[in-house]
């Protein structure tokens, strides 16, 4: 799913249904994503413990794909996982870490040092921001502050989506 897939795809739902949908920015997804928690994660800071929480590069991926396992644990899941397969966090919302890697709005750019209320992205750039790690990913990977970098076009299997819808004023 390339970043102009999910863009067109929120704009034809707004019209479908009448109301406004987007990708969250990179502020309001790593809100969503911490759950309040002041932690590497939204569950703590261990990365070995993610199978409980998130879809990631484990024993399970380790025995179909052959390369080492990154995490020590076993979600069940080689690739991507059915949505709601693991706990929510705090805020009740289901695979923030883990699974696919996060489109986020904002173009990808230096993310501001120390505490920012609701940091806005750069108005232009080469490349769009995802968030979260995916099914692929490393320990030190899944976690709420981790960032990457794709070019808007690119597809992988290991990215994807979620949509905020606005309320309206």
């Amino acid at each position: 799913m390339s970043w102009n897939d999910a863009a067109a795809f929120a704009e034809w739902l707004s019209q479908q249904s009448g109301n406004r949908f987007r990708l969250p920015t990179e502020a309001e997804w790593e809100y969503a994503c911490r759950a309040s928690s002041n932690t590497a994660r939204f569950w703590g800071n261990d990365p070995n413990a993610a199978c409980c929480y998130a879809n990631v590069a484990d024993q399970t991926a380790q025995k179909q794909f052959k390369f080492p396992p990154m995490h020590e644990c076993s979600d069940g899941y080689a690739c991507a996982s059915p949505v709601g397969s693991f706990r929510a966090n705090a805020f009740g919302q289901y695979d923030m870490l883990g699974n696919v890697w996060e489109w986020c709005s904002d173009w990808y750019a230096d993310y501001p040092i120390g505490q920012v209320l609701n940091p806005a992205g750069p108005s232009s750039g080469s490349r769009r921001v995802g968030r979260g790690g995916g099914w692929i990913s490393v320990g030190q990977g899944v976690r709420s502050a981790e960032r990457h970098a794709n070019d808007p076009t690119e597809r992988e299997n290991y990215l994807g989506f979620r949509l905020v819808r606005t309320q309206p004023q």
